[in-house]
């Protein structure tokens, strides 16, 4: 299979077939979320990799990364049981035990960018708000290897009037880069080297091919019913030719700090800036007082945003 994005038969096995336990399970629990890969998933947990299910010839495999039971402050409880663990759903049964050995693992070494992800694609595409704000997340932790491009979030943008609701096709793709604090702005993987792998990766790579992969990952997450508000016959069509956005989204940056307004004022007076706004619209995301639900009208420019700070 070319691109991201699962076989039919993988569809119809989640839907009505032998990995159905595995959609219930994603379902009836919002902790959790369904990832669409390269002919396999990825079930989600606090922003980690819970299980791996993939499409092999003979069947289906299954693998939990066993690092999530390795504790520095408590003897892991569960790792023997969920290393005896062989199918699919034997993993699915024992997912609170997984949990467990997942939570105490984050106490440790917390990956607060990741949960807040999982946070941002929970109020966008799954709770009763969803159909009101104007973005849907696509893929959370997009990795392209033959292009070597990595996002935070791929998200599609469909403005939630009426109007636009009614129809699915043209809309356009967002990338999100998701930065916790005002520590994680500056220094090698701050704002700045955000800045320079987009323009790096846009010059080189039209969106085009990500625009299809976005769109055939959401459509298939309609498909499977996690996506509320639309059902199966719901198909959205991203318009490649139309001007993507880059979209900042930081959380927790403390007002009284003047490390953003600082970074953004450097960024914007460089080159990198110069090109990159020509290839894509670049916003930073406002909240609609508190909450990560994503709205058209909170997305300000990176100039709007340091005249008014």
């Amino acid at each position: 299979m070319n691109g991201r994005g699962i076989s039919d038969k993988f569809i119809a096995d989640l839907k009505e077939g032998p990995l159905r336990p595995v959609l219930d399970a994603v379902l009836c629990d919002d902790t959790i979320c369904l990832e669409i890969r390269d002919n396999y998933i990825n079930v989600y947990y606090r922003g980690g990799s819970m299980l791996r299910i993939e499409e092999k010839p003979s069947g289906y495999s299954s693998a939990f990364d066993i690092k999530y039971c390795v504790h520095k402050t408590h003897p892991a409880k569960y790792k023997q049981q969920i290393q005896s663990a062989k199918s699919v759903l034997e993993y699915v049964e024992i997912i609170p035990l997984i949990k467990a050995e997942m939570d105490l693992y984050f106490f440790e070494h917390p990956k607060l960018e990741r949960e807040i992800q999982q946070h941002i694609m929970r109020e966008n595409n799954l709770t009763s708000h969803a159909k009101d704000t104007d973005y849907y997340i696509a893929d959370i932790e997009y990795a392209n290897i033959q292009n070597g491009s990595r996002f935070d979030m791929l998200a599609l943008k469909w403005p939630s009037t009426s109007l636009s609701r009614k129809n699915g096709k043209g809309l356009g793709l967002s990338f999100i880069e998701v930065k916790f604090g005002d520590n994680a702005l500056m220094g090698a993987a701050g704002l700045k080297k955000h800045f320079e792998d987009m323009e790096s990766f846009l010059s080189m790579h039209p969106a085009s091919k990500i625009c299809a992969e976005a769109q055939k990952m959401f459509n298939q997450k309609v498909e499977l019913g996690i996506i509320n508000g639309l059902s199966e016959a719901t198909k959205i069509c991203i318009d490649p030719g139309q001007k993507t956005e880059f979209i900042l989204l930081i959380a927790n940056h403390k007002p009284a700090s003047s490390v953003l307004k600082r970074e953004l004022g450097i960024i914007v007076k460089t080159d990198i800036y110069r090109r990159l706004r020509e290839m894509t619209d670049i916003r930073i995301a406002y909240s609609s007082l508190m909450g990560y639900g994503l709205y058209e009208k909170t997305m300000l420019s990176l100039e709007d945003y340091i005249n008014e700070n």
